[in-house]
């Protein structure tokens, strides 16, 4: 599923015109400022915005940056409300260019929306930005953006955020999106702090050295809701999301066949999730000693909440030992608080047994069932758990 260059958006564009101009253009019904296919004409669009105003860029038409405006910036940096619609251009750094910078920064009191738009080939890293984040895009604190049927694809940040970063305070906005192919220590396809809501997207084929290979979300809030996680990975932890702050609500979503290394090969939680009307399912632990397939929920700070939602045919794979056994395809439960509601764990499989639910403190099920996992639904366990029977 990819959600890019909408033709609803597109047959809404401006006419294509050869030049840009400095103001708000009248004719006809559109007020949006028509940007030649010219890098140089996007650069110069951008600085002599006005507050508040639409640029539309050329249909189809592909930006080379091959020089960075300024250092580690692509193009000017956002500190007014703009809006740029893409008619289904692409904004990309030349794989010829030098140094490395990324491609958008929302400064703090900024407010960039784009439209219909690409945003490929950003690199952000601490030598050449200052900070290594947001590859694609950096929001900072007191910034806000908003995408629309925007692909961003193929970024890279030498910390967080391959494709987007949004630090404390910020907000970021993803509606009809593709997060794909970018890669970061955390966060390889979006790191946030901030404020977060992602509806009818999709993060897919990211990496993370670390953690979060499709999205870090590391404090702040976020709402993430009709969307699909898959096909990500992180060396460590946390192949499809990494959730390590802040309060998380996903509904209506799939995480799916991400893979890491040792735990979580779905999500990794140290917080407060909460798993609505979705689905966790063909994920996979691959390490040696690796837990938790499909989910991993750890510390006294972890809490985890399943309604309605299903952890299905995931694996932890890896070799095992007596000390250092692969526990738990489906749920592993370190110390965390874990409420099954109308949930199911089903079908999942583990090196070293139990292949469902591991958990070293009691858990709360209500009209919920942990079945046909191997080796086994749920013992050995340190803990009893109410109703489950193998």
């Amino acid at each position: 599923m990819r959600y890019i260059r909408l033709s609803s958006m597109a047959a809404a564009a401006a006419a294509i015109l050869t030049s840009v101009s400095v103001g708000p253009a009248v004719a006809g019904d559109d007020a949006s400022t028509p940007v030649s296919c010219s890098t140089a004409a996007l650069t110069a669009a951008i600085v002599g915005a006005d507050p508040r105003e639409t640029l539309s860029l050329a249909r189809n038409c592909t930006y080379h940056l091959t020089t960075p405006f300024s250092t580690g910036e692509g193009l000017p940096p956002i500190s007014q409300e703009l809006t740029i619609r893409g008619n289904g251009a692409t904004i990309v750094r030349d794989g010829n260019a030098t140094p490395a910078f990324r491609i958008f920064h929302v400064l703090s009191g900024g407010n960039l929306r784009l439209q219909g738009l690409t945003v490929r080939g950003g690199n952000a890293t601490i030598a050449n930005t200052g900070t290594g984040n947001g590859g694609g895009i950096l929001v900072d604190g007191g910034g806000a953006l908003k995408l629309s049927g925007v692909d961003v694809i193929d970024n890279t940040a030498s910390v967080s955020g391959g494709g987007v970063a949004v630090a404390t305070s910020g907000t970021a906005v993803i509606r009809r999106s593709w997060v794909g192919f970018n890669n970061a220590s955390v966060g390889g396809g979006l790191f946030s702090e901030g404020t977060l809501v992602v509806e009818g997207s999709e993060f897919g084929r990211n990496h993370a050295q670390i953690q979060g290979g499709g999205i870090d979300q590391d404090g702040g809030t976020a709402t993430i809701h009709a969307t699909i996680i898959s096909r990500n990975t992180a060396t460590v932890r946390g192949g499809g999301l990494a959730d390590f702050g802040g309060t998380t609500n996903i509904s209506e979503s799939k995480i799916a066949n991400n893979t890491t290394g040792f735990a979580g090969g779905g999500i990794v939680n140290e917080t407060s999730l909460t798993l609505d009307k979705s689905e966790v399912s063909g994920n996979v632990v691959a390490a040696p000693g690796g837990d938790g397939g499909g989910i991993y929920n750890s510390t006294t700070n972890g809490v985890l909440n399943l309604k309605g939602s299903k952890v299905i045919r995931n694996s932890a794979n890896g070799r095992t030992s007596t000390t250092n056994p692969t526990q738990a395809g489906g749920i592993f439960n370190d110390f965390g608080l874990l409420t099954l509601d109308h949930s199911y764990v089903r079908n999942n499989a583990s090196t070293a047994a139990p292949g469902g639910l591991r958990t070293n403190v009691p858990i709360t099920l209500t009209d919920s069932t942990i079945t046909h996992n191997i080796p086994t639904n749920c013992v050995p366990n340190p803990v009893t758990i109410p109703g489950c029977t193998n």
